[in-house]
This record gives structure tokens, C-alpha cells and sequence, in this order.
């Protein structure tokens, strides 16, 4: 058995390795050291160091000393192991060391070397990250002590805080790299300023400003790419320092800036800036891409919908002043075909005419619904329907309502049937819009319910406002109606030529005065099951 070093030659072979840790230029060199120099000399006969990879998740065989050492620092037999596989791939997964007093007696041994008995393995680790492991065999059983437990981690530690330095400079050097080709390569202008000077451009900066090169935007002042003033009517250093305050103190500013190009040429550019570290000092990285078309499209897409804005008002605004002469002849032509149909003159002789008379009636009477749909529509368009709210009792509303959709639900036998049994007094809206939208409700519920059917109307008290569901037991609304139902002229029929007569503007006025009152409006349909619209309106004043 080789005599074990006493501990003061340890001591010296730990502080040699010490001083020698730092000079060792690579990995390569810093494991055939430790193996050669350090483990070697405590006078075992037998040492492999793995590392890590990552990647991989292997652990393999980098440096080794006795038998498995080849010619100029190569490795006989060179193997790999998985994390968890023998005792060395088990410490790799618990992170802590292992004496083994007889390898024969434990079956996680993978034998690499014969005749070993005993074996110690210690892992590389710093800050709970794992390196690789040192694995050292004898071929005496119960060979390795605590001292060499003890010296083995020790020296594994100081392994470990020089390989976690060297990757960490290894991720700093490729994130630099990377960062530089970006910086370089990107065709966004780029540049880093410090105290009012540009420290660094790319090249897409120099072609944005019209520099020859980034070397020579670098030797220009950053007052040079700007002009004088700033369309908020500061200077452009003035508004300058505030945004640059703003980047240092908070990270990180975006805002919209008139730079100047080389020639003279004023552009506006949206701008970010972000804190960055410099060469000791806080700088600001800043990015400018160009914006001239986007503020183009902008501009444009101003004009065409002021333009649009101001075609619908005058088209509400003349379908408003048009009102008087649109409905002044066809009230004539309803009243006189009304006499006729009536015949409060006398009967007519000809059945053909009497015919004649109700169809002027009902198309007429139809054509003026329409125009009324439309006016209506037309003024709320043109901002001059603003609701005048109060006070409404429900009770007398619904009432209201009721009697004057029971004519038209007499002649279906439908029996409309009000449940104001939650309800609460009164709700704060404008008497018009809410019978309005009470009627088209009720009334759309009367036309598509089925023959001897029920409307139900109901109205909840919730805690500030008043829900109004009005529901029918129809013939119900495809589904994929439902999301355009309220669009204008929009009459919710699969086939328009079975569609039941209507403007198809009803539910666009209702959904229009649910809007102005601040409330909302639901439907809800099944096709054969009925339909129910459900909208809610204030109980008082905001």
C-alpha cells in the first residue's frame, strides 16, 4: 500500500494548485493538472475526471491518471456515462460524495478498470450547478479514508468555481458576439450615446441619416441629426434632455421624434431608448426606425373618414330635412286608399278596385314605417336624437305597450303576457326611445311567434338598473344570423323571399336607443324553441 501523504504535504500541493489555478489557460489544461499534479501526488493510483455535457446529459471521461492515462494527455478506453448509471452517473444526480469500502458489494459498480476494490467519487459542483465528477479507484479493499474525502471535495470545489467562471465568460463573450452582429447587421438605425455623444452606430443608422459610413455619423454630434425645434415647440435639446431623463431614470422611453438627415431633410421617427451598461457607465441604447409612410397612411386614413363622417351627416342630415316632404304625400295616399278600403263613401262596384285600394293601403302604410325606421336612424346618426330621460313609471310603460301591440297579437290569438312581479317602480330613461324599443321588441316577438302562442314580458329589479326580457315561443333565428340580426335591414331569414314583411331596421333601432341610454342587448335564439332579447337601463341618473 503507498504511504499517504501527511497532511502539511497536502497543504503545499493544495496552495501550489492555488497559485497555479488561475494561470491555467484552458479546460483541458486546468483537468490533466488536477489529475497529474493535484490527485496524483496523494499517492492513489487511479483517477478520471468526467464533465458534463450538457446537451447530451453524458458524463464523459476528459482527463485520467494510472492506468487509463495514454500518450500526450489522450484517454485508453475512453467512455461515456448516463446520469444515474453506477456510482459515478449516481453522485452526478445527488450532487454528494460517496466512499465506497468494496466495489464487489455494490451493485451500481460499473467496472472500467479490473481488480479495483474500493472507490471515491466527489462531484464538480458550484452553485447547485453540476461540472462533471472526480472518480478514483485502489484495488485495496476500504482504502480511501475521510481525509481523502475531505481533500478530494476541497479540491473539486476550487475545480468548479474556475470551470463555472470560464462558461460564464464563455456565455458573456457568444452573447456580445451575437448582440454585436445584431447590432451591426440589423437594418434599424442603432446607436449607443453617452454625455451627449454617439459612442457606437450600425450601419443602418449611417443609411438612415445619409452618412457615408458609421465611422463618420460616430464623429458627428447627435444635435446634428435633429432640427432646431421639435413640433411640440420646444428645442430639440430641450425636448432632448427630457426624453434622455426619462430612458436613465426608468430604463426604458418610446416616443416619436423630427430627425435630420445629413442633407438637410426633416423625417419623423419613432424612437425607443433603453439604459444600458458601457464600459462602466450608463449609456443609452437607442433604435429609430423611420415612420414617413406610416404617418402618410395615417394622414390619409384621417382624411377618408372625415370624409366619411361628413358624407353619413349630410346623409342623415338631408334624409332629416326631407322628412316633411317624404311623409306629407304619402299620408295623403294612406288616408285616401284608407277611405276606399273603408268605402265610407259608399260601396265600390268593382271587387278588382276594392283590391286595389287595400294593397295602396298596406304598401303605403308599409313605405311610411320604413321612412319613420330610417329618419329615426338618420337623426340618431346625425347626433340630434339625444335621449331626454326621467323618470318612468314600468307598470304604466308596459301597459302602454301592450295595448299597442294587441291589435296585431288578436288577429295571431297570441296572448302577450307581462310579469312585473320583480320590477322595479321605475327606471331613468326617455319615454319615446323606451316605448320604442318596447314596441319593436314586442312587435317582432307577435309577427315570428307561432299561431295561439304567449309573449312574455318581463322585467327584474337588479341593484342599478332594470332588465327587460321580451320572449316569444316562435319559430326562432338561425344561429349564424344571430351576430348580424341587428345590422340594418338585416331581417334574420335564411330565404329573404319567406321572409315575413318588415324594414329589417327594427332591432337596429332598438340596439341604437339601448346604446344611447348606456345599457346593453342581448339575443338569444333557437330555431323551432323562440327567442328571447334581453337589455338593461339605468334606475336613476349617473
Amino acid at each position: 500500500m503507498p504511504k499517504h501523504n501527511r497532511p502539511k504535504e497536502q497543504l503545499q500541493i493544495l496552495n501550489k494548485f492555488a497559485r497555479d489555478l488561475m494561470r491555467l489557460s484552458s479546460v483541458d489544461d486546468l483537468v490533466w493538472y488536477v489529475v497529474e499534479e493535484v490527485v496524483g501526488q496523494q499517492g492513489f493510483v487511479d483517477c478520471v475526471i468526467y464533465l458534463h455535457d450538457d446537451k447530451r446529459g453524458k458524463l464523459v471521461q476528459r482527463a485520467a491518471y494510472g492506468e487509463k492515462k495514454g500518450p500526450d494527455q489522450s484517454i485508453e478506453n475512453k467512455i461515456e456515462l448516463d446520469l444515474g448509471a453506477g456510482i459515478s452517473g449516481h453522485v452526478a444526480m445527488t450532487l454528494k460524495p460517496e466512499r465506497i469500502a468494496d466495489t464487489r458489494l455494490d451493485q451500481r459498480y460499473i467496472e472500467d478498470l479490473r481488480g479495483m476494490r474500493s472507490e471515491l467519487t466527489v462531484p464538480i459542483v458550484y452553485a447547485d450547478k453540476l461540472y462533471g465528477i472526480i472518480d478514483c479507484e485502489h484495488p485495496d479493499v476500504g482504502y480511501f479514508t475521510k481525509d481523502h474525502e475531505d481533500l478530494l471535495t476541497t479540491v473539486a470545489s476550487m475545480l468548479a468555481v474556475r470551470l463555472a467562471e470560464w462558461q460564464t465568460h464563455k456565455q458573456l463573450a457568444e452573447s456580445e458576439e451575437k448582440y454585436r452582429q445584431l447590432f451591426e447587421m440589423s437594418e434599424d438605425a442603432m446607436m449607443i450615446l453617452t454625455e451627449n455623444k454617439f459612442e457606437l452606430c450600425n450601419r443602418g443608422a449611417a443609411t438612415m441619416f445619409e452618412y457615408a459610413s458609421a465611422e463618420e455619423m460616430e464623429q458627428a454630434h447627435p444635435s446634428e441629426v435633429s432640427p432646431e425645434f421639435q413640433p411640440c415647440g420646444l428645442t430639440s435639446f430641450e425636448k432632448a434632455e427630457d426624453m434622455m431623463r426619462i430612458a436613465i431614470e426608468e430604463g426604458y422611453n418610446r416616443f416619436e421624434w423630427m430627425h435630420r438627415k445629413k442633407t438637410g431633410e426633416v423625417f419623423p421617427v419613432e424612437v425607443t431608448l433603453t439604459r444600458v451598461p458601457y464600459q462602466g457607465q450608463a449609456a443609452l441604447y437607442a433604435i429609430c426606425r423611420d415612420i414617413t409612410d406610416a404617418k402618410a397612411d395615417q394622414a390619409a386614413l384621417q382624411r377618408a373618414l372625415a370624409e366619411a363622417e361628413a358624407a353619413n351627416k349630410a346623409k342623415s342630415t338631408f334624409l332629416a330635412n326631407m322628412s316633411h316632404e317624404l311623409r306629407t304625400p304619402l299620408n295623403a295616399i294612406i288616408g285616401m286608399s284608407e277611405i276606399m278600403k273603408d268605402k265610407l263613401f259608399g260601396p265600390i262596384e268593382n271587387a278588382k278596385y276594392e283590391e286595389y285600394s287595400n294593397d295602396i293601403y298596406r304598401s303605403g302604410t308599409f313605405l311610411l314605417q320604413m321612412i319613420n325606421d330610417i329618419l329615426d336612424l338618420s337623426a340618431i346618426d346625425a347626433a340630434e336624437r339625444a335621449p331626454e330621460k326621467a323618470h318612468l313609471d314600468v307598470a304604466e310603460i308596459i301597459g302602454d305597450c301592450t295595448v299597442m301591440v294587441s291589435a296585431q297579437a288578436t288577429k295571431k290569438r297570441i296572448q302577450i303576457r307581462p310579469d312585473l312581479s320583480k320590477a322595479p317602480v321605475a327606471v331613468w330613461a326617455d319615454p319615446r326611445g323606451l316605448r320604442q324599443i318596447l314596441i319593436n321588441l314586442m312587435s317582432n316577438a307577435v309577427k315570428f311567434g307561432k299561431e295561439n302562442g304567449f309573449v312574455w314580458v318581463q322585467v327584474i329589479d337588479q341593484k342599478d338598473s332594470a332588465l327587460f326580457r321580451v320572449m316569444d315561443d316562435g319559430r326562432g333565428i338561425p344561429e349564424d344570423r344571430l351576430a348580424t340580426i341587428t345590422h340594418r335591414f338585416d331581417r334574420g331569414h335564411l330565404d329573404p323571399t319567406n321572409a315575413i314583411e318588415g324594414t329589417g331596421l327594427g332591432l337596429a333601432i332598438v340596439e341604437q336607443f339601448v346604446t344611447l341610454h348606456g345599457g346593453s342587448l342581448k339575443i338569444e335564439s333557437r330555431l323551432g324553441e323562440g327567442t328571447t332579447v334581453t337589455f338593461d337601463l339605468p334606475k336613476k341618473p349617473a
